[in-house]
C-alpha cells in the first residue's frame, strides 16, 4: 500500500462481461480466458476477453451488493 490509511475502500473482485452487464467474480485468482467461474450473483460465467466496449456495460447489482458486503461489514464492527 501506498499510503496506508489514505487508500479508498473499495470491493476486490473481479469484474467480466455476461449478457450485457458486468459481474463481479472473487479475487481468490485471476479470471483466466476459458475458465468457468461462478459469479457473486451466482451465474456460471465463461472467461472471455473483454473488449473495451464490455468496461461500458453497466454493473450487475447483485454483484455490486455481494462485492460491497465484507466491505460494509467491517464498517459496522
Amino acid at each position: 500500500m501506498l499510503f496506508p490509511g489514505l487508500e479508498p475502500e473499495r470491493p476486490v473482485v473481479h469484474w467480466r462481461p455476461l449478457g450485457g452487464l458486468r459481474h463481479g467474480v472473487a479475487a481468490t485468482e485471476l479470471p483466466r480466458t476459458g475458465q468457468e467461474r461462478r459469479t457473486l450473483c451466482g451465474e456460471l460465467l465463461n472467461i472471455v476477453d473483454a473488449s473495451e466496449l464490455d468496461w461500458l456495460a453497466p454493473t450487475c447489482e447483485s454483484c455490486w451488493t455481494a462485492a460491497l458486503a465484507p466491505r460494509d461489514g467491517d464498517q459496522s464492527e
